[in-house]
């Protein structure tokens, strides 16, 4: 196999994986990186179809300030209280089977 080749496959593998990697240890840079290619794309010299695609990237923009869940604040408020039931223990109410 050429080896020319063989380092395409490997990047066309590598990329994906090193943008996910990004976005889970680094999830706001990946954000970033992404919005400003996304922007750069959507300029108005470009062909319609990578226009296209950066509307396809572009990120959702996210809540910021307390209770968005990202902990950026440091003072977040105290986790809503749960609709869930406790569960109970039917072995020490005395109730044999």
């Amino acid at each position: 196999m050429n080896v020319a080749l063989q380092y395409l496959i490997i990047a066309l593998i590598l990329i994906p994986s090193a943008f996910y990697a990004l976005g889970v240890f680094a999830p706001q840079t990946k954000r970033r990186i992404q919005r400003s290619t996304a922007l750069w794309l959507l300029q108005a010299q470009r062909p319609q179809r990578l226009r296209q695609l950066g509307l396809r990237i572009l990120p959702v923009e996210q809540a910021k300030g307390c209770g968005a869940g990202c902990s950026d604040c440091n003072n977040c408020a105290p986790p809503a209280q749960s609709a869930e039931q406790p569960l109970i223990d039917l072995r020490s109410s005395g109730q044999r089977r």
